[in-house]
């Protein structure tokens, strides 16, 4: 393992993501198509590293933006890639370059890329975003017959897929639904006009799990092919295994006397004599300053509580009531130790937050190691060694 100078790591293992992408194959069949979600940096474990380890299990990637369409590229994925955010005209050329498939939700993109298409002399494929009540990006759904209408006649633009995006899959089955019933009634309005679009795709991780009316023909797994739950009662419906573990070692130990104040703001005052040890992991790292008085890590399997507040680069733990901590421990943030473990949910619940943003935030100056990371891919595998 490469030597690092600061002993804070997220440890990324690989055949979890697999694992989970085994899963929810199961779930939807060999026939329905599957989009890997790795944008923002696939939910910062890494977009090289995830998108290389799942290039056997998916069909398309989605990604954010055309940098990150650039990065997938230059891994040596060959695969499909949907850019699912909005892009400017400026910018169209990249769709071009990097051989991707683009969102389109209004007629001035679709528009710009048809011009580049002719330069070019070959087609560029699109997806349709309708928006059906999620209120983002997306053509509302009462208008979107009208704007196929247009794009369809564009010069060079295929238009090869539609979909939808839920708002409220984790808690709302009926607006869920009516989502769907507004995606389909375009869908149909379609394809009675003769306009049959060969992808369709709506459901999301939580969508994917609880209503399987809206599987279609693709779906797109983001968070639970990481092995993350929106939903605490999704739990026993799918046995996921989490990919991220956010790992450190205890730095310094102090005897700390009763009426000592710890940390910024003296917001903890210990009410007995202790023992404190210093990690260095904090905020600067994307473990929030929310967890200050709250957060518990993981000490030779026992938990411990963070006292005071979160600084940039350390935390403070109380391990006054573990027997034998020394300098060098091993100290688990996320993941398990022990007979314990400390889930990305229960560090977004106690920091007021969602799953997403917790992983997200684990800052780039934290290294990511990555376990079980043989490629399964030989054709890949020979892609990036040349």
């Amino acid at each position: 393992m490469k030597k690092f100078y600061r002993p804070t790591v997220a440890e990324i293992d690989l055949s979890a993501i697999r694992h989970n992408l085994k899963l929810i194959r199961d779930i939807v069949g060999k026939d329905i198509k599957m989009l890997g979600v790795v944008k923002a940096d696939a939910y910062g474990h890494g977009i090289r590293e995830v998108s290389t380890a799942i290039y056997n299990w998916v069909d398309y990637y989605g990604i954010a933006s055309l940098d990150e369409a650039a990065i997938l590229r230059e891994t040596g994925i060959k695969k499909p890639i949907l850019v699912l955010g909005s892009i400017l005209p400026e910018e169209a050329e990249g769709v071009l370059k990097f051989d991707v498939v683009q969102t389109v939700s209004e007629f001035n993109i679709p528009k710009r890329l048809s011009e580049l298409s002719k330069k070019a002399h070959r087609d560029v494929k699109v997806h349709i975003k309708v928006d059906t009540g999620m209120g983002r990006l997306g053509v509302w759904y009462e208008e979107a017959f009208n704007l196929v209408k247009e794009i369809i006649r564009l010069k060079g633009i295929v238009i090869e897929g539609i979909f939808t995006h839920f708002s409220k899959s984790e808690d709302d089955p009926i607006f869920t639904h009516t989502q769907l019933k507004r995606f389909i009634s375009v869908i149909e309005k379609l394809q009675k006009a003769g306009i049959d679009i060969p992808i369709k795709h709506a459901a999301n991780s939580m969508a994917l799990i609880e209503f399987k009316d809206t599987h279609l023909n693709m779906v797109r797994p983001g968070l639970m092919m990481y092995g993350l739950y929106l939903k605490e009662a999704v739990t026993e419906k799918i046995p996921l295994r989490p990919a991220l573990s956010l790992k450190t070692r205890i730095t310094h130990l102090k005897e700390v006397s009763k009426g000592r104040t710890i940390s910024y703001g003296g917001t903890f005052v210990t009410k007995h004599a202790t023992r404190i040890a210093v990690i260095p992991v904090g905020y600067g790292d994307g473990y929030s300053r929310r967890l200050s008085n709250k957060g518990e890590v993981l000490v030779r399997g026992i938990r411990a509580p963070i006292i005071g507040r979160v600084c940039m680069d350390m935390c403070i733990v109380d391990v006054g009531h573990i027997k034998g901590v020394g300098i060098g421990d091993e100290v688990v943030l996320i993941g398990r130790q022990g007979n314990d473990r400390i889930k990305v949910e229960d560090i977004a619940r106690l920091s007021d937050t969602i799953p997403y943003e917790v992983v997200c935030n684990i800052g780039r100056r934290v290294p990511r190691v990555y376990i079980n990371s043989k490629l399964e891919n030989r054709a890949l595998q020979n892609s990036l060694s040349t």
